[in-house]
């Protein structure tokens, strides 16, 4: 009988500790969010030096000829980096499957935006209206400012609400064998409290989180130049992060749970 206790405990311990895990991993992709490049690709923000060169060779000609060479290598390294974020929402698990497909709407509308746009600069031989085109670059699509947080934070959103059916399987496992203490005549004050505060900073996290990913897949890049996608960015990073906290602290609470009935 009390190895099948042991077991039991041994078995909530490690569903406990992958749960924790997991929050970790939520950190990771909250704390990702908030980065100049969410999806770090060669040539991203961090590697703007790429396009250096030809950036130098507009400032001393600015020739039709290095106007399109500049605007190629700033097209290119958003694409190279539309590719890495398609790539991060397939491989999410958290993501539900209606906010991966709006990302992914996102993504290959500035995909086959930037794609259209090269061909344009590709094509025009006017100046004046090239630096105009190489400006919509950033304007038009917004793929570091807005596009990479907006994936990430979506993810980190979608990851947090994930973990509330695990909470909620622990939840009724540990409350289970805090009536079986209490019967067996144990004082079971600490371990309620330890798990009231558990369900409670779960139900904290996740009223923190609920809101976000419907906010966060209707930003725009006009919304962006406008100025009311920022508010909302921001918001939402500071909601998950409260949300990671409250997470990492239930975690802890149902481990004392445990360590209380021992």
């Amino acid at each position: 009988m009390r190895s099948g206790i042991r077991g039991g405990r041994a078995a909530i311990r490690s569903t406990l500790g992958a749960v924790l895990v997991a929050v970790l991993v939520v950190a990771s992709g909250i704390g990702a969010a908030g980065a100049a490049s969410p999806a770090p690709v060669p040539g991203g923000p961090a590697g703007i030096g790429v396009c250096a060169a030809r950036a130098s060779a507009v400032r001393a000609t600015g020739t039709v000829a290095t106007l399109r060479a500049f605007g190629n290598c700033e097209i290119n390294r958003r694409l190279a980096t539309l590719n890495r974020l398609t790539a991060t929402v397939d491989a999410s698990k958290g993501l539900t499957s209606s906010d991966a497909a709006a990302l992914s709407s996102d993504i290959g509308a500035a995909r086959s935006g930037l794609t259209g746009l090269k061909a344009t600069i590709d094509g025009q031989t006017r100046i004046p209206a090239l630096k105009a085109e190489i400006v919509q670059i950033a304007t038009r699509y917004r793929v570091y400012v807005l596009l990479g947080p907006q994936v990430r934070l979506t993810i980190a959103a979608d990851d947090v609400l994930a973990l509330k059916p695990a909470f909620d399987g622990i939840s009724a496992t540990l409350t289970g064998r805090i009536a079986t203490a209490q019967r067996n005549g144990k004082d079971v004050t600490s371990a309620q409290a330890a798990l009231d505060a558990m369900n409670a900073a779960v139900a904290d996290a996740v009223a923190l989180a609920s809101p976000l990913p419907a906010k966060l897949v209707a930003l725009t890049p006009a919304g962006f130049n406008s100025g009311t996608a920022v508010p909302v960015l921001k918001n939402a990073r500071s909601a998950l992060l409260e949300a990671r906290d409250y997470l990492k602290a239930a975690a802890q609470d149902g481990r004392k749970v445990l360590t209380d009935l021992e």
